[in-house]
């Protein structure tokens, strides 16, 4: 594929993600060593190129690294428990001073990136405030944990009617309680909570790693929350994201619809995450990703899409748009991330106690995932909550497929008696395949 048309490709397949994300509203969680110097000069391009696309983009920071480097400047030794920092007076201090210093270093930096984006000229308004109260995390196991604290309440109201107003709204890990006092909070649970108070349509989670890990450092593209819980009573995950991941899991049960982990080392990570088919990290959602289910008419387009290629080739039996409105009852599409990558149609023969598998197509890109298998699967539990005996299937050139699982070559006569006549009128000579049922 030239040049030219890769980035055509690329542009159509962006297209519909550009089209849903329009008005939806982010969460960004970025790790405190991921903003300064070349990580947040591209990301802070990113971010504006997402906020000309109508996107609504709240953007939270880590400050664990800065803490760190102010605290051994200053010959402060560092004291944490169970992965949390012990903040007292001292440190509380330097966490103030961490937190102003990355905040104007993010500002800086999108006011760069505005002279990039596809609105030049304009301002991105960028809105702090205190959006977020907090409480004490108090004494745990015996372990004061001084000016320690988590989330008490996000003010979601004045959040949204910030991004209403086209702002990027910017947040700190630091919270204040109704006595004045100040807490040091976890960039994690303070993003988990933004979201869900937000309902969020995404939380991202922009970390050193490509993603989440598994323990043998491999990435894992896809999980369900389910999933996700699995790995974690199982330790089947890398120990430093056991946290990151369980923010994830919490939101994706209380309405955020997806949760991303993605490394902020590549370039364009976010664009090529939230804009691309198959992304570039780790995609967290509460059901799993993949269904299947009956087709309706607003899937016809997808539908034409899949089975034009193998028409034109013959393999396929051409069918236009008004038979496909006509059958669609027929028809089951395959999901994957709302995106559908195959179909198959069920005709059944009441009478003969038989149903026809037709139509059975799997994307291009897809034939590795195991997703024909899964719609054969489909069709056999449809077929025998019918009560059928028996599943047919005609081919001209795809029969080791269905003799590979189990079906038997059959002849015509086998055929229910309408789908003779059907077979001798299309002149296609095309092999049958049987298999029974029960």
């Amino acid at each position: 594929m030239s040049g030219d048309d890769l980035f055509v490709h690329d542009f159509r397949e962006a297209a519909p993600y550009i089209d849903y994300l329009r008005g939806k509203t982010l969460v960004i969680g970025v790790a405190s060593n991921l903003v300064s110097g070349q990580p947040l000069a591209a990301l802070a391009t990113d971010l504006t190129l997402l906020a000309s696309l109508g996107v609504h983009l709240v953007l939270i920071h880590g400050s664990r690294q800065q803490i760190s480097e102010l605290s051994n400047a200053a010959g402060h030794e560092p004291e944490y428990h169970n992965g949390r920092r012990i903040t007292d007076n001292a440190t509380l201090t330097l966490a103030k001073q961490a937190c102003g210093l990355v905040r104007f270093n993010i500002e800086a930096a999108l006011s760069v990136g505005i002279a990039h984006s596809p609105q030049r000229g304009k301002y991105l308004r960028i809105a702090s405030g205190n959006y977020v109260s907090a409480r004490p995390l108090g004494v745990s196991n015996g372990i004061d944990m001084g000016y320690t604290g988590r989330v008490r309440k996000v003010d979601s109201e004045a959040i949204q009617q910030r991004l209403d107003d086209g702002a990027l709204v910017l947040i700190s890990p630091l919270g204040h309680s109704l006595s004045g006092k100040t807490f040091n909070l976890s960039m994690a649970d303070l993003a988990e909570a933004v979201a869900i108070s937000l309902k969020a349509e995404k939380l991202i989670f922009i970390i050193n790693q490509e993603g989440i890990l598994d323990e043998k450092d491999a990435l894992i593209s896809n999980l369900s929350a389910k999933e996700a819980q699995q790995r974690l009573e199982n330790d089947s995950v890398h120990v430093a994201q056991r946290r990151i991941l369980k923010a994830a899991i919490n939101a994706v049960e209380n309405d955020v619809q997806r949760t991303h982990v993605l490394s902020g080392l590549q370039d364009g990570g976010i664009i090529r995450e939230l804009f691309t088919r198959n992304g570039v990290g780790t995609s967290v959602a509460k059901a799993p990703f993949m269904n299947i289910s009956q087709a309706h008419s607003g899937d016809i387009p997808d539908i034409m899409s899949l089975i034009r290629p193998l028409e034109d080739e013959g393999i396929l039996l051409p069918r236009s748009r008004e038979y496909l409105d006509s059958h669609i009852h027929e028809f089951s599409v395959l999901e994957h991330d709302r995106q559908i990558y195959g179909c198959v149609a069920l005709k059944i023969f009441t009478e003969s106690k038989a149903a026809e598998l037709a139509c059975l197509v799997v994307a291009k890109h897809a034939q590795d995932g195991g997703y024909g298998k899964l719609l054969l699967e489909y069709v056999l539990n449809e077929a025998q909550k019918h009560g059928l005996d028996m599943l047919f299937a005609l081919s001209t050139q795809t029969g080791e497929w269905f003799l590979e699982r189990n079906f038997q070559s059959a002849e015509v006569a086998q055929l229910p008696l309408g789908r003779q006549q059907e077979y001798h009128d299309s002149g296609r000579c095309s092999k049958i395949f049987m298999l029974p049922l029960g």
